[in-house]
This record gives C-alpha cells, structure tokens and sequence, in this order.
C-alpha cells in the first residue's frame, strides 16, 4: 500500500530534500527561540495614543496574526486587523499601530502597504529576516524585529507569531502572557514525538490524517474567531506542502450558506471530505452547530472526519491542531511524491509578474 511509504524513512528523506520535517522537530525550539527574540527586541516605550492595530502581511507571515488573533480572542484591548493587501485601511492614521510582517522582507504587497502607512503617519513595526522591508525599517528610523533566515515562511510560525505577542506585552495592549508561552513548550515537544515520523502509521494521528486526506479534497471548519484560524492554516499547509486543493470556511457562516451548496455536483462530492476542528470552549450553539452539520454532510460525502484541541490552556490546544495540520501536510506530500519544500507555481507566478513590471 502507498500508505505503508510513511514509516519508510530513507524513502521520506530522499523526498524531503530541503528537510522540512526537520524544521518541524524543532519546532519547540522555535518557539523558545522566538520568545526570546521578542523580550530582547529593541523597541519603543512610547506608544501612547493607540486606538488600533493593523498587521499587514501576506502568505506564512499573515498566518501568525491570524494565530495571534485567535489566541488573544477577547482579551484584546484594541480592535486588531490582519490585513491581506498592497493598500491599508481608510482608517489607518497617526493612532495605528502598523505591523509589517514579511518573512523574506521582499513580499511586494508589505511593502506597498509599508509606504502607505508611513504616509499615512501610522506608528511602524516591521518583522522580517531582512530584505528590502528591513533596509525601509532603517531609512525610515521605526523600529524592525529581526528574525532568523533560511526557513520556508510557512515554517516560521512562532518567529512571526511570538515576537508580535511579545511586542504587544511590551506596549501594554494585552496582558502579560510569557509564562503561558514558555510552558506550552514542553507541551509541544511531547506532541511532536506523538506525530514525527519515527512513530510508526498505526500510532501516528498525523499519517492516518495525511492517509485519509490522499486523493481527497478536504474541507476544513473551524470556530469562527477561534479554530478559523487552524482551518486556514491546515488549507494553505496542504496547498502548499502536499500540492493538493483544500478549502476552508468557518462555523457558524457556512451554515448560513455554504451548507446549501453540498447537493450538486452529486457524483463529485464523494472526493469532497469534510474535516471539523473542535474546542471545548467553542460557543454552546457553534458547539451544536458542529454536530448537525457533521451529520448532514456525513449523509453527502460518506465521510466526515473531527478532530479536537488537546491541551490544558487555550495555547496549547492551538499548538496541538497546527502541529498535526503541519505533519499531515508533509506526510500527505510523500504520499503525492512531492517534495513538500518546492512551491515552483509561486515561483513562477512571482517571475511573470517581474516581467510585467
């Protein structure tokens, strides 16, 4: 069986050329390291006057303001906007704090938003590994995060992520949270041998899922404001690792519209599967939501698949579905014989529109 590929790990390696499951094995690490990148960075004291918050970026940068976004939930003491876009916001002004994220630091969109904000007086914060977002950072004398080079930015979460939480501490615009951050370390260690490939299929929740998910099209739901962020994140990691159409939407919208359209094309549907992500502090009636609309697309696909948070604290649910999001993707890469670093579409999209420049 193709599946049984998966505890083949010489065949796995010739395969992952760039060693991306190596990335993942360190993923603890990242996160200690990125924490500490946060409470060493050179920042400003006065950030006084602040209404709102834009983080602007696009791809694995944008994901980690969307993961921020969801981890700070209500506890946010100003409005916050992930911003997916060459333009900014009309309300953007001297009272924004704008987060400019490019992990290369070459991602023409950031960098059109960049020169937008700073036109329109916005407070600038950049986050990158360097490029030309680092060189406009200096020029225009805001302060500029620098983060390690060398990793695929959709491997990079907790460098984009966690040193734009620290950023936030230090500013004063949402509770101290290091101590969580720090602890969900060890968490995440444990869960990343439950999911690394010496683990063998049979004990592997990461290879059954990329098993599952083969040939299929997922569908991915999640909470609105909470899980969202985890199907989205699942979407582009197995676009992006596994070279394989996914799609994402969230409860409880896809109840007001989506769920109609899960009639036609009938003989399609059955390479459709639909994958729900569930919390146990999702809202009581998204909570209901999620058991009807399982049940109805049962009756549609043939099969539905769930999986649920683990984890004592809300951080460490979220690492729990984004780990295992991340590994099936990879996993679900060798089972296409893909090499999960190679993203040769963006590369060619990004020439043509050097030539049309």
């Amino acid at each position: 069986m193709v599946s049984e590929k998966l505890d083949d790990l010489i065949h796995l390696s010739e395969l992952d050329e760039r060693g991306i499951l190596n990335i993942l094995a360190r993923f603890d690490r990242q996160i200690e390291e990125a924490l500490q990148i946060g409470l060493t960075a050179d920042l400003p004291t006065d950030v006084s006057a602040l209404r709102n918050v834009v983080i602007s970026g696009l791809g694995g940068s944008a994901i980690g303001g969307d993961f921020l976004r969801a981890y700070l939930g209500r506890s946010l003491r100003l409005p916050m906007l992930v911003n997916r876009s060459y333009s900014i916001p009309g309300f953007v002004d001297e009272s924004t704090l704008v987060i400019l994220s490019s992990y290369s630091g070459n991602t023409e969109e950031t960098i059109s938003a960049f020169e937008e904000a700073r036109a329109a007086g916005a407070r600038l914060l950049c986050i990158t590994s360097g490029g030309q977002i680092e060189r406009m950072a200096e020029t225009a004398g805001c302060p500029c995060i620098k983060i390690p080079t060398g990793y695929p930015p959709r491997t990079a979460l907790a460098y984009s992520a966690i040193p734009v939480l620290q950023a936030l501490i230090r500013f004063g615009l949402v509770a101290d949270c290091s101590e969580e951050v720090r602890n969900s370390i060890t968490w995440v260690r444990h869960k990343i041998q439950l999911l690394a490939p010496e683990c063998p299929l049979v004990e592997n929740q990461a290879k059954a899922l990329a098993r599952s998910l083969y040939r299929k099209i997922p569908v991915i739901y999640g909470s609105q404001d909470r899980l969202d962020v985890v199907a989205t994140r699942w979407r582009c990691q197995v676009s992006e690792n596994a070279k394989q159409l996914a799609y994402s939407a969230s409860l409880p919208e896809m109840n007001h519209n989506e769920i109609v359209g899960w009639k036609h094309p009938t003989p399609g549907l059955r390479q459709i599967l639909p994958v729900f992500l569930r919390d146990r502090e999702d809202h009581r009636r998204v909570q209901i939501r999620a058991e009807i609309t399982r049940e109805m697309l049962a009756d549609r696909s043939g099969a539905v698949l769930e999986f649920w948070t683990d984890g004592e604290t809300w951080l460490e649910r979220l690492w729990t579905l984004v780990l295992l999001g991340d590994y099936a993707s990879v996993y679900l890469a060798f089972l296409n014989q893909e090499d999960p670093s190679q993203i040769d579409a963006i590369e060619g999209l990004k020439n043509r529109l050097k030539e049309s420049a």
